[in-house]
């Protein structure tokens, strides 16, 4: 409990001290992610237009500033992580073993219904997998897996995935559907991915 404090405290602390074309900048980024942007960019325009036009002493940058600050709690509420905003998914062919010297590692993603599992290591992809099914199959949460064996890159502007010698070019499309539906979904629950 006090790990969701601490962080609910320091959102609000950026959120409260963050200029507002900052604020505004990461909000917008973080929605033109999603399949949401088209009902918040004429909104986005708007506050562009009031930001540009407000002087320090206005109590027009703080009406702005509260607006933008609600819609970031809202998303928040909603199941956004507004961290993930200036980071890029990026869905990048096939790789093979020798990827590994250009700083790719192994990860087995499972995806069960609208929950993302995830495993790292240095096995081949195959007994990784295992290993990822092995523990949620005892934990009861296997529920219709879609399982993708994957390269990963992570930077700090971009999350880079590639399929793996065992993954299949029609599993590969169904996860590059997935992502360009919506990036954040996938973003998020790999967002710990180092």
């Amino acid at each position: 409990m006090a790990r969701k404090t601490e962080g609910a405290i320091g959102r609000f602390l950026a959120d409260r001290f963050a200029p507002e074309w900052k604020l505004l900048s990461e909000t917008e980024t973080l929605l033109s992610h999603t399949p949401e942007f088209a009902s918040y960019e004429s909104q986005f325009r708007q506050w562009r237009k009031r930001l540009q036009a407000a002087t320090i002493r206005e109590d027009g940058l703080n009406t702005v500033r509260q607006e933008i600050v609600a819609l970031r709690k809202e998303l928040r509420l909603r199941g956004y992580d507004l961290s993930l905003g200036s980071l890029r998914l990026v869905l990048d062919g096939f790789r093979n073993d020798d990827s590994v010297a250009e700083g790719f590692r192994r990860v087995v993603i499972c995806i069960c219904g609208s929950r993302v599992y995830y495993q790292c290591g240095q096995a081949n992809h195959v007994e990784i997998a295992a290993e990822l099914l092995d523990s949620l199959s005892r934990r009861r949460l296997l529920e219709r897996p879609e399982v993708h064996y994957l390269w990963y890159r992570r930077t700090s502007r971009e999350l880079v995935l590639s399929g793996s010698a065992t993954e299949t070019r029609d599993d590969f499309v169904r996860l590059e559907n997935r992502a360009n539906a919506n990036p954040l979904l996938l973003l998020s629950a790999l967002k710990n991915l180092s």
